[in-house]
């Protein structure tokens, strides 16, 4: 959109002065054009073909006026440092601008900075019926420039406005029924209702014209026709400043649970560890009853896991926000694996769950292994977690320049309206909830994905069912030729 357009009709002046100056140097032009051709061709005519050579010279004069009209215009406009639009031309290149406009400061940027000067009005103010509450009209702009009275979308200047089919001019009287200060005070002559449907959701107010105290018909039909677009922009930024709103107070909240989980779980810690001890010397007495000893050590072994789990997650989320990556390094999952099945044996022998697993054995994954090891514990832990009995199959193949890792289970499934938040942070499912004898936090998955995702792998459920589900896990695969080369040179052909 050009910076400083004006429209015809508007700048009187201007109008007269560029039309004089194209028609005067058109007159100049086309006279000296004349003269040379009438002085290249009558001297070489016999007396008989003078007349025919000033005719041959005023037809080609006549061929030339309207090319040569529109160049000296073009120049004398540039001369003039001044370009005019014709209203068709404006209502075109503002609507294109409106319809890209989703922020405030861009629409304040074209219907209060731009427009009026394409008018040649003063300026221009806009406000806005503010979101969510939509209680009151704010001004669209700098925010050092939003101060002044409250314009309630209940009170008097607004239901003046809302009244009005197009628009109202602000009586030069004060008005004993409407206290218009808020809008004369920004110099405020003739107001526009903005509206959507038969709802107002803004004002449009315009200062006085350049010229004069009067607006020319031209203008206002300007206006008028822009009205809908300037609505429709402005209803799309009452939608972007929501949920720009929204979006802080989610970051809000965000920021507050961190500080509860941080503040929240090492308050827990001092506690649970003075209660381990007490707990660890009572379960030593002989007249302790052996179950309730059980129950007493069980507790208190899962509340500390649970709380070291949740710091561990936001623990491990702070350096993942800010981008830190650890540098991949070759990661052989067979002994990885075999290690991570190692810790769970005996927890799957007292379940009745046992351990099929097929890795091979010269199969790599580039990643770091404390994050990688993290991430496929999670998942096993989640498979032993909520399987009653069964097999829990890990295997592992070379597919596409990636190492796909898969762990199936036969638990109880997820339901298929769940999946979608199996990944989320604390939640768990509905399934897995009704099983009381299995705590948890709903955070191993979350872990897991994280930790996957830092490595630039992927995790996702392929298949659940009632009779169990599929994990299936993906990170680049070391190749053989970069098992040669070394892990520096590939992460420099990877960065390149």
């Amino acid at each position: 959109m050009r910076g400083k357009t004006t429209l015809v009709g508007v700048d009187r002046r201007a109008r007269l002065m560029g039309k004089s100056l194209t028609i005067g140097a058109l007159v100049v032009l086309l006279s000296a054009l004349y003269l040379v051709l009438v002085g290249l061709l009558v001297p070489r005519l016999d007396a008989s073909a003078v007349s025919a050579g000033h005719m041959f010279a005023t037809v080609l004069i006549a061929v030339l006026v309207v090319p040569l009209r529109n160049r000296v215009g073009i120049v004398v406009g540039r001369l003039l440092r001044r370009d005019w639009q014709t209203s068709q031309a404006l209502l075109g290149d503002i609507g294109a601008a409106l319809s890209r406009t989703l922020s405030p400061e861009g629409l304040h940027a074209i219907v209060v900075d731009d427009l009026p000067q394409r008018l040649r009005i003063q300026g221009a103010a806009l406000w806005m019926l503010e979101p969510p509450n939509d209680r009151a009209f704010v001004v669209v702009g700098p925010q050092h420039d939003t101060h002044g009275p409250v314009l309630l979308s209940n009170g008097a200047i607004a239901r003046q406005i809302e009244a009005a089919p197009h628009y109202v001019f602000i009586p030069a009287r004060p008005d004993p029924d409407v206290d218009w200060l808020p809008l004369v005070e920004r110099g405020v002559r003739l107001v526009i209702p903005l509206r959507v449907g038969n709802r107002l959701i803004g004002i449009y107010g315009c200062q006085r014209p350049q010229d004069g105290d009067l607006y020319s018909q031209r203008v206002i039909n300007v206006l008028l026709m822009l009205v809908p677009a300037i609505a429709t922009a402005l209803e799309n930024v009452r939608a972007y400043t929501t949920i720009e709103r929204l979006n802080e107070e989610l970051r809000a909240l965000d920021q507050l649970k961190d500080e509860f989980i941080q503040s929240v779980g090492h308050e827990l810690r001092t506690p649970l560890t003075s209660l381990s001890l007490a707990t660890q010397l009572l379960t030593r007495q002989s007249d302790m009853p052996p179950a309730l000893a059980h129950v007493i050590r069980t507790g208190v072994a899962q509340l500390q896991a649970l709380v070291e789990r949740v710091l561990e997650f936001d623990l491990h989320l702070a350096p993942l926000v800010d981008g830190q990556h650890p540098t991949p390094v070759p990661v052989d999952l067979a002994p990885l694996l075999a290690e991570i099945v190692g810790e769970y044996v005996l927890i799957a022998d007292a379940k009745g769950v046992r351990f099929d697993v097929a890795v091979p054995g010269d199969l790599a994954a580039w990643g770091c292994a404390p994050s990688l090891r993290r991430a496929l514990q999670e998942v096993v832990d989640n498979a032993v977690r909520y399987s009653k009995g069964g097999t829990v199959s890990i295997a592992a193949v070379f597919h596409d320049g990636l190492a796909l890792v898969s762990i199936a289970d036969e638990g109880p499934g997820i339901p298929h309206d769940e999946r979608d938040r199996l990944f989320a942070a604390f939640y768990r499912g509905s399934g897995t909830r009704s099983l009381s004898m299995t705590p948890g936090a709903g955070l191993g998955l979350s872990i897991a994905r994280r930790e996957i995702e830092s490595l630039g792998g992927q995790i996702w459920l392929e298949d659940s069912g009632p009779s169990g589900s599929t994990m299936c896990v993906a990170l680049p695969a070391v190749a053989p030729s970069e098992r040669l080369v070394g892990h520096e040179e590939h992460a420099r052909a990877v960065g390149a």
